[in-house]
């Protein structure tokens, strides 16, 4: 890993090989790398971000990094000052709240409807969401895993369009601020929703997701989960 020092101090991680993808598939591929980047913590909240290294690490030219920097900035996840800086987007607790609750009630949607899906697959899919709710240390974020498979088979397409943008900004900010789901305040909806998919109540199963992952579920964890760091943006040595 190399990091670039620019002339105004700041720095971002960039490998040191440069990869390439097929031409025409040049937006796309720099648009998943850099936000595989910010989803995987490689580019932490708060980092600046240079149009230069990106281009060099994906070996294209600026146009498309310039794409995909005004992209991840409509999904919340880049925030671009003009002549200023561009960077990671601060992770806040009321972000994730935000994220959480609407990504729920898409998710909700999706479970309310899986009594008109295949059978075998949404016993399948409910088995694999009780798992999440059964592991210790499970997170919001790996019952978001598990729920969202449920919007394929949901015969909903507008949900599940509307709910990509949201899944890439809530697994970023659900690394920096995870929420446990056994955590004490959490055990009665865990038990309903629990109880719902065992007996294959998908209304009530979908009713519980949205109480679940809601707002005013969820803000009393906060006070336990402490707030992610900023990176600094002053000047970084060059390390190899």
């Amino acid at each position: 890993m190399m990091f670039h020092v620019s002339d105004d101090g700041g720095a971002m991680p960039v490998p040191e090989r440069p990869t390439r993808g097929p031409r025409r598939l040049l937006r796309d591929l720099t648009f998943e790398s850099v936000l595989g980047a910010i989803v995987d913590g490689t580019l932490r909240p708060g980092e600046r971000l240079f149009e230069d290294d990106i281009a060099t690490w994906l070996g294209v030219s600026k146009t498309p990094v310039k794409e995909a920097l005004a992209r991840l900035a409509n999904q919340g996840l880049v925030e671009i000052e003009a002549n200023r800086f561009t960077r990671v987007a601060p992770a806040t607790a009321a972000d994730l709240l935000d994220s959480l609750e609407l990504l729920g009630l898409l998710h909700g949607v999706a479970v309310r409807s899986a009594g008109d899906a295949d059978p075998v697959e949404v016993s399948r899919l409910a088995a694999t969401v009780v798992r999440v709710l059964d592991r210790p240390g499970a997170t919001c974020s790996d019952l978001l895993a598990a729920t969202g498979a449920f919007l394929p088979v949901s015969g909903n397409p507008l949900a599940r369009q509307a709910s990509e943008p949201l899944q890439n900004r809530t697994a970023f900010l659900s690394r920096h601020l995870a929420l446990p789901l056994d955590s004490p305040s959490l055990a009665a909806p865990v038990a309903e929703l629990r109880r719902a998919l065992d007996h294959r109540e998908w209304c009530d199963a979908g009713d519980a997701v949205v109480t679940l992952l809601g707002r005013r579920t969820l803000e009393p964890l906060l006070g336990s989960v402490p707030a992610p760091e900023l990176v600094a943006t002053g000047r970084h040595r060059t390390s190899r």
